[in-house]
């Protein structure tokens, strides 16, 4: 029962982070009306590409835009703030400004939407934790930083963030002109009109800018399936769960085959007594799954306790926001019950074979 609930719990964990990684960053553009997001074609992490920031402005000017946003984000080291801090840079001015609200109201945290020279924004969760203030002074790559609003967002991925004009980031990061992407929305927002902006942003305007066969920009649903971080902590997730879940399937055979070899004079009697075989497998199989059901009560109730746990760290608190769902506890409990009964098959089968004077003359 024990292996039984470590397996449940990695699963439920594990998987459950995967999926909510990969619905976190789906709600985070689908809720914003995003229709197409383009990144670097040749980066296998959307993070670590980088193109030319000029390619959004030249976007933004197409029949069927309304906007777009160029951003830049990534990690840095933050002696200040003992801990990896998430940066995103957008152009002062853009409306994603406006999606930042004071804490519990629905108005900008800046007004302007400008946070202005050495001026950034903090994200609530990331404010909470590290004890932040407004009009503090924060070093980023050896700047100095004002703490001009801390905000909180609808989108959970972004409140362990710290925010600030697109220029600022490319100094900090050191990616002058440079974005990681830009997120395009259209006024039409049908498959054959986003599919014509599609093909303008990959053809036309990737020639013009000389990265022929370098931009992709895809829909939010395939740009977070195809995603490489999400697809690859998918993988380790599946991995390590598989691996666990073999090792409390042998468990569970041990443990069955024990439990047949301790009870070999009862299941005797009981044959003799007019049991039939598929009755005795069926008694040996059912204990399986009673011990099965047990440990994925004990891991599926550790694995929330886990995610709970996990949501007090602003790095992954916006992941396990979405983490939970119905559809990871019945995964994690019909493994357990699956590889409760593959792990007592044969153990059951070789019980209800024995016969019944053998049986009854083991000592």
């Amino acid at each position: 029962m024990t292996g039984m609930a470590v397996a449940v719990t990695f699963v439920v964990v594990l998987v459950g982070l995967a999926n909510g990684l990969s619905k976190s960053m789906l709600k985070l553009y689908v809720d914003r009306g995003v229709s197409l997001i383009v990144t670097d074609k040749g980066s296998l992490n959307p993070l670590s590409g980088t193109i030319n920031a000029a390619v959004a402005e030249e976007i933004e000017r197409l029949p069927g835009v309304s906007k777009t946003c160029a951003g830049l984000v990534d990690f840095q080291q933050n002696e200040d703030l003992g801990d990896q801090v998430g940066i995103q840079g957008w152009p002062a001015g853009n409306y994603m400004f406006n999606e930042l609200k004071k804490p519990g109201t629905k108005d900008p945290v800046l007004p302007d939407l400008d946070p202005g020279p050495k001026g950034i924004v903090v994200g609530i969760t990331l404010a909470n934790a590290k004890s932040l203030k407004v009009g503090q002074a924060i070093t980023i790559a050896d700047d100095k930083f004002t703490i001009r609003g801390i905000f909180e967002s609808d989108q959970d991925l972004e409140n362990p963030m710290v925010v600030m004009r697109l220029d600022e980031a490319q100094h900090v990061l050191g990616k002058t002109g440079k974005m990681t992407g830009c997120t395009v929305n259209v006024t039409d927002t049908s498959e054959a009109a986003v599919a014509a902006v599609r093909a303008e942003i990959e053809g036309p305007i990737a020639d013009r800018f000389g990265l022929t066969g370098k931009l992709r920009a895809k829909p939010p649903g395939e740009f977070v399936k195809q995603n490489s971080q999400v697809k690859l902590l998918t993988a380790f997730a599946w991995l390590v769960s598989i691996v666990t879940l073999i090792i409390s399937g042998i468990l569970v055979l041990n443990t069955m085959f024990m439990a047949v070899f301790e009870r070999t004079r009862e299941i005797g009697i009981l044959r003799a007594i007019g049991w039939r075989p598929s009755r005795v497998m069926r008694m040996i199989l059912s204990e399986s799954i009673l011990l099965s059901v047990g440990g994925g009560i004990i891991g599926t109730v550790g694995g929330l306790a886990a995610i709970k746990f996990l949501g007090y760290v602003p790095t992954v608190s916006g992941i396990v926001q979405q983490a939970i769902s119905v559809d990871i506890v019945v995964k994690g409990f019909a493994i357990a019950i699956i590889v409760g009964l593959i792990g007592a098959a044969y153990p059951a089968y070789r019980g209800s074979r024995l016969l019944p004077t053998e049986a009854l003359r083991h000592e």
